[in-house]
């Protein structure tokens, strides 16, 4: 089971860092990588093109083998301390708001405590570009993208929250998926109104881009007396 403080922090930040990550499956595809630990840089390679150099922060490495989380910070490998800021800045949120996962050095891997879900919230808590897991035999190292090199841009988010968050429920069950929701429309700063069970959300402003051009305008979500999602159009 996982703390209430960890599963509000997850609920708050999973639904946008998602997000992230399928925006980062798309632009990427399938390219090679190659990271630079004394200097933090993650390289991606791309046909035809220079390489996407991005500075990085590590948070923590998966054991496949013994199935555990282990904190950057608690990591005897020597990481240089300019990569351990995010990690450590994680662990003083933990201490904070009394999360346990964020402060314990080495965690079990479990369906509601992993690594995949600690680092949506990091993505959403450091308010970075996304994460990135840079698999080695029997492991992964996770790698957090805080870069202004990395540049995304969202024209018609409606359509892809439309898209985007029945997905994130069938892959990241939340205990409050309103809260999720409310969460992922302010992050992408649409109006949102309240009336009963449903939630309302409308564009400020028209798309600047014609790529956004007859995109749907309004989301309309109804939820049940439990706070369960039953209707999203």
């Amino acid at each position: 089971m996982a703390s209430q403080p960890f599963e509000d922090l997850f609920t708050r930040h999973g639904a946008a860092s998602f997000d992230k990550q399928i925006y980062l499956d798309a632009m990427l595809g399938k390219h090679g990588w190659a990271f630079d630990l004394n200097s933090g840089v993650l390289a991606f390679r791309r046909p035809h093109e220079a390489d996407l150099q991005l500075n990085v922060q590590v948070l923590g490495t998966e054991s496949e083998e013994s199935r555990t989380w282990l904190w950057s910070w608690a990591n005897p490998s020597g990481i240089p301390d300019a990569l351990l800021k995010s990690a450590n800045e994680l662990k003083t949120l933990g201490a904070a708001c009394g999360a346990p996962e964020l402060v314990t050095p080495e965690l079990p891997i479990t369906p509601e405590v992993n690594p995949q879900r600690i680092a949506l919230i990091a993505c959403g808590v450091q308010r970075a570009g996304c994460f990135f897991r840079a698999p080695y035999p029997r492991g992964a190292l996770y790698l957090l993208i805080k870069d202004p090199r990395y540049k995304r841009s969202v024209t018609r988010p409606i359509p892809r929250i439309l898209r985007i968050f029945p997905a994130f429920l069938s892959r990241y069950p939340v205990t409050n998926p309103r809260a999720a929701l409310l969460s992922y429309l302010q992050f992408y700063r649409l109006d949102v109104r309240e009336e009963g069970r449903r939630i309302i959300a409308t564009m400020k402003a028209a798309p600047r881009s014609p790529l956004g051009a007859g995109a749907p305008q309004q989301l309309v979500a109804d939820f049940d007396e439990q706070g369960r999602l039953v209707a999203l159009g």
